[in-house]
């Protein structure tokens, strides 16, 4: 069996990361469920977010072609703090993001409007269990991706799918 180049980097990286993980346990002395003062827990997170920082700025520096990870997967830390007024002004994403999240909001309400009802009533009366058994049982193991043609037939391809 060939084990691909990747899967084997990322089982490398996968095992130091582990190996460097216990390390820090061991030589912190950590204790498993010990409080943390709020300082200390506040500075871990700073640590995080500027070891995160540095290593997508060591990723992404240089030119496109020079780089390890292209712009096209991760543009830089400045590519994106230059790109973030355009996507609000230009772009729209703050209206994208609300739109977004009205369309899922609603989508669910409507089915919990049907669901829990229909919920109660199975689990209350035996007949309309049985009734509902073969819809329930099916739908428990279809993908929801297959939903989306029958909701594009259902409402087609405007905003009220």
């Amino acid at each position: 069996m060939i084990i691909d180049r990747k899967i084997l980097g990322f089982l490398i990286f996968a095992l130091a990361f582990v190996a460097l993980l216990t390390l820090v346990v061991r030589l912190a002395r950590l204790n498993v469920r010990s409080g943390l003062p709020y300082s200390k827990a506040l500075g871990l997170t700073a640590l995080f977010v500027g070891v995160t920082l540095l290593v997508w700025w060591f990723l992404t520096r240089g030119a496109p072609g020079e780089r390890i990870v292209q712009p096209l997967i991760l543009p830089s830390p400045m590519e994106v703090f230059r790109a973030f007024l355009p996507l609000h002004t230009d772009q729209g994403l703050v209206r994208s993001a609300f739109a977004s999240w009205w369309r899922v909001t609603a989508g669910f309400t409507l089915a919990a409007i049907v669901a829990v009802p229909l919920g109660v009533y199975m689990a209350t009366f035996a007949p309309i269990a049985s009734f509902f058994r073969p819809l329930a049982l099916a739908g428990a193991y279809v993908p929801i991706v297959v939903f989306i043609p029958l909701s594009m037939t259902w409402f087609g391809t405007e905003e009220a799918q």
